[in-house]
């Protein structure tokens, strides 16, 4: 009886120390890097921001979007709003958005300036397919947003674009196409709303 108690104790005190060893591990690596992958994240944050507001040479956060947000709860994909500025002179907004694509969370940054003008658009973190919904993220896609002010509702099509505000959709990644022109539109309505106001939202 005490042999095969010994013999479940054993292993089970084996496995409890084992656990704690790799607990611990674990949590001095995460106090390691912690700091390094938050300056990593925003450091790619920021780069974001100017590359797709190319414009402006800093950034201010917008704060209170929750007030813009109320008045259009279909703004809620706009996590995030920096205002773009140059020489002192606001010279649009960049948006952080954060739409479904067929993956789950997808994280778009979009440029608008002053204008109204889609600036650029570029694809963070996201789970979309390899080969697939990923390449949602290649220029050849992301291009057919860029360089107009939208006169209507973006819709992703799955023929040949005959106007700016359709976005052709890639084969086989319709809901991931759809996704991305979700979160540009979500972008472009705040766009609208912030310049209407002066960028009252601050």
């Amino acid at each position: 009886m005490k042999s095969q108690l010994r013999s479940i104790i054993k292993p089970a005190i084996a496995l409890l120390v084992i656990c704690l060893v790799v607990s611990a591990s674990l949590a001095f690596t995460y106090a390691v890097t912690k700091d390094k992958i938050e300056e990593r994240s925003k450091l790619n944050a920021e780069n974001a921001r100017k590359e797709v507001l190319a414009d402006a040479d800093s950034f201010e956060r917008v704060e209170n979007i929750e007030k813009s947000i109320n008045k259009n709860p279909e703004l809620g994909l706009v996590k995030e709003v920096y205002k773009g500025v140059k020489d002192e002179t606001p010279v649009g907004y960049v948006f952080m958005v954060v739409t479904k694509g067929y993956g789950g969370d997808m994280n778009v940054t979009v440029g608008i300036n002053n204008n109204g003008e889609i600036t650029g658009v570029k694809i963070g973190d996201n789970s979309e397919t390899p080969g697939l919904g990923l390449r949602v993220t290649d220029d050849s896609f992301l291009s057919q947003f860029i360089g107009f002010v939208p006169s209507g509702p973006l819709q992703t099509v799955k023929r040949a674009k005959t106007k700016n505000e359709e976005i052709e959709a890639i084969s086989s990644a319709t809901i991931s196409s759809r996704a991305v022109t979700k979160a540009v539109q979500a972008a472009v309505d705040m766009a609208s709303q912030l310049l209407k106001e002066g960028g009252m939202a601050e």
